[in-house]
């Protein structure tokens, strides 16, 4: 048979091009019906609903101790890489002066940071911070916390007429917080007049703990909670 004889009438023209339609949207249908399923393509995590909103914590901790002089300052890094979205980033200075003879000879600490090195801080997301706190035991000393993703605080809630993706949008640090997060911790000793001060009270034990906050996002169509 010539070709020809293929595409003699408009029927057969049509009956091939049909053809070669099938053909072209049969697997096209198939590679695209998973996408749907899994909430990639519009209908999934673009519909609009309520949804209980959670937050899987994992902390990633450093900690260590120094002991330092009146005016003495220590240079404290925390390097982060995580791959899961930041919560947050928190350091803590904790002391306690129980070696003084009486009132009025409290011993305090001074820190400020330097988040040259950390990802956010050239374009002003994440600002530097400085703080100071006293020694008096119980909660002394004091923290500086950065919100890496804005607003977080780790409790869950309920959202109402949204989507799954305006939520993941909302809950997302933007690759914001790695790096290295720095800070120096200076030493501020309130001796008695010597000679009983250099025996009595010269220097101070500081414990500086770095936190940083990561979590997993949980959403779970508040529907399906309540059936």
């Amino acid at each position: 048979m010539d070709i020809q004889d293929l595409f003699d009438t408009p029927r057969k023209i049509g009956m091939f091009s049909g053809s070669v339609a099938f053909l072209i949207l049969f697997p096209a249908y198939f590679a695209w019906m998973p996408l749907v399923d899994d909430g990639m393509v519009s209908g999934g995590s673009g519909a609009s609903g309520d949804w209980e909103v959670g937050f899987a914590e994992t902390p990633i901790v450093l900690q260590e101790t120094q002991i330092l002089g009146d005016g003495d300052t220590h240079d404290t890094f925390f390097d982060v890489a995580s791959e899961m979205n930041i919560g947050y980033i928190e350091l803590d200075i904790d002391c306690n002066d129980n070696d003084d003879p009486g009132p009025g000879f409290t011993d305090g600490a001074d820190g400020v940071s330097d988040l040259s090195g950390v990802e956010g801080h050239s374009s002003g997301h994440i600002e530097d911070q400085s703080g100071d706190g006293m020694c008096s035991g119980g909660d002394s000393g004091f923290t500086l916390r950065w919100d890496v993703t804005a607003n977080y605080s780790g409790a869950n809630f309920t959202a109402s007429g949204v989507s799954e993706s305006e939520i993941r949008a909302a809950w997302n640090d933007g690759g914001l917080g790695r790096g290295t997060w720095a800070a120096t911790i200076t030493a501020d000793i309130s001796s008695p007049p010597s000679p009983l001060g250099s025996i009595v009270d010269s220097d101070e034990e500081y414990e500086i703990t770095w936190t940083a906050m990561t979590y997993e996002l949980i959403l779970q169509p508040a529907a399906e909670l309540a059936a």
